[in-house]
């Protein structure tokens, strides 16, 4: 269920008091979310075929459920929604100059943004790091921005997808409504049973615990996992045979609900700690 305006401001307290170096941004995306909750109205609800839908049979497969690249979403909206986010931006102490560089990008190609919108849902980072280099933006406020523009229609869709799914039916790491790659997982109730959460659409799902999301490794010998010093709840999971990791919130611990970019953006130093330990494996194993 998408997070209403409550649940964000409450989150934005949490993370505060939690982690006073993130109260500032965690205010600034938690604003910005709040404006994605206010628009989603205005989001016409894209024609979804489901008769074209893939069977059961190729679901247990682990085919998902639709192809985000083939999505007609509400452009006009997300590209209003667009504009509407930078000029929050300008606001923001030291945001006009990453404001400039978003507004060129819109200004360049009447067309340019829906583009990037579209590189967005094919998870293709690398054309968005290539804009963000063009326009002088930081690659991770560019995707920021254009992933919130994009979440009304995103979550409408994967609301109406999800009323149809039976999630006993799927036991793969990659998102059963969009086929994108988990941003976050948790633990919650008794024993931590472990939720992956969508970094696309931000549907969750149930996934085994002793299993990398990415590569499906059940080998405990290449799993760990890292925990930020001094900071109950929170832990990176790493896999050692692909070289990815995800951060993990204890629901147990820290209260929820999780709200995929406020606790992505909350949990930057988790990727530096996953980083900095995957490239140090790579470096002894090459010594070895």
């Amino acid at each position: 269920m998408s997070p209403n305006l409550e649940s964000i401001a409450s989150k934005v307290k949490v993370i505060g008091k939690r982690n006073p170096v993130y109260a500032e941004i965690a205010q600034w995306v938690g604003d910005l979310l709040s404006e994605t909750v206010q628009a989603a109205g205005k989001f016409r609800l894209p024609e979804l075929d489901f008769d074209q839908a893939p069977s059961l049979e190729a679901r247990s497969q682990g085919r998902s459920f639709l192809d985000p690249e083939k999505l007609s979403l509400d452009w006009e909206q997300a590209g209003a929604l667009y504009k509407h986010l930078v000029d929050l931006l300008t606001k923001r102490e030291n945001g006009l100059k990453q404001a400039e560089g978003l507004l060129q990008a819109l200004a360049k190609d009447q067309n340019g943004i829906p583009k990037l919108m579209k590189a967005v849902l094919a998870s293709d980072f690398e054309a968005i790091e290539t804009a963000a280099r063009e326009f002088k933006i930081d690659p991770p406020v560019l995707t920021l921005i254009l992933r919130l523009s994009l979440r009304p229609a995103l979550l409408n869709v994967a609301q109406a997808v999800f009323e149809r799914l039976d999630l006993n039916q799927w036991s793969y790491g990659h998102c059963p409504v969009c086929g994108s790659a988990p941003k976050l997982a948790d633990f919650s109730g008794e024993g931590g049973m472990r939720t992956l959460h969508c970094s696309l659409c931000e549907t969750a799902w149930p996934y085994t615990r002793l299993r990398c999301p990415f590569c499906e490794n059940d080998n405990r010998e290449d799993l760990s996992y890292l925990r930020a010093e001094s900071e109950e709840g929170l832990r990176v999971d790493l896999c050692n045979r692909c070289g990815h990791y995800i951060k993990t919130i204890d629901l147990r611990e820290l209260p929820g609900p999780i709200i995929v970019p406020l606790d992505d953006v909350a949990t930057w130093h988790l990727d530096i700690i996953a980083q900095e330990n995957l490239e140090n494996r790579k470096f002894d194993n090459r010594q070895g």
